[in-house]
């Protein structure tokens, strides 16, 4: 049982805050770009 809880937690990956953090990213870039091309829309 130590062998396979040990294999378990060497092959741990946090989906959950990987998935938030790739959601933070493409939020942040959407939010950039639109006030990106606003501001481009004024000169």
């Amino acid at each position: 049982m130590g062998n396979k809880e040990t294999e378990h937690d060497e092959e741990f990956t946090p989906k959950g805050a990987l998935a938030f953090f790739i959601v933070l990213m493409v939020f942040f870039s959407v939010v950039w770009f639109a006030m990106y091309f606003e501001l481009l829309g004024r000169v």
